[in-house]
């Protein structure tokens, strides 16, 4: 599919799009992403990981139940958000760019079919 249709049918709502989580998480953390996507992944990357330590240090300091509330239900979240944000600036960069769609599709980053 040539990216002119895969724009017009992605905005249409008429594609489905499958992306393999792995090879999102290896492009969003080399240079190939523009710097807005950069620098979003790596925020809340360190978002995610610094929640580790805060909620640790909330367990030892203030309320140790609070402190596992946030270790238990924050990051876990927070890790499932930033993988999926990976997986959408995939999506995104695709439509913005047709050599990327082309690399991102060639290299099984992403799959689109058309909706039944």
């Amino acid at each position: 599919m040539k990216h002119s249709e895969f724009v017009k049918y992605w905005n249409d709502g008429k594609l489905e799009i499958d992306v393999d989580r792995s090879k999102a998480l290896q492009i969003a953390n080399s240079k190939m992403l523009p710097k807005r996507y950069q620098a979003a992944h790596i925020f809340w990357s360190w978002v995610w990981i610094l929640s580790i330590p805060a909620a640790l240090a909330l367990m030892y300091f203030y309320v140790w139940w609070a402190g596992l509330l946030l270790l238990v239900f924050l990051t876990p979240a927070l890790s499932r958000s930033t993988k999926k944000s990976a997986m959408q600036f995939m999506i995104n960069h695709s439509l913005e760019n047709p050599e990327f769609y082309q690399f991102a599709v060639t290299e099984g980053v992403i799959r689109v079919r058309q909706k039944p």
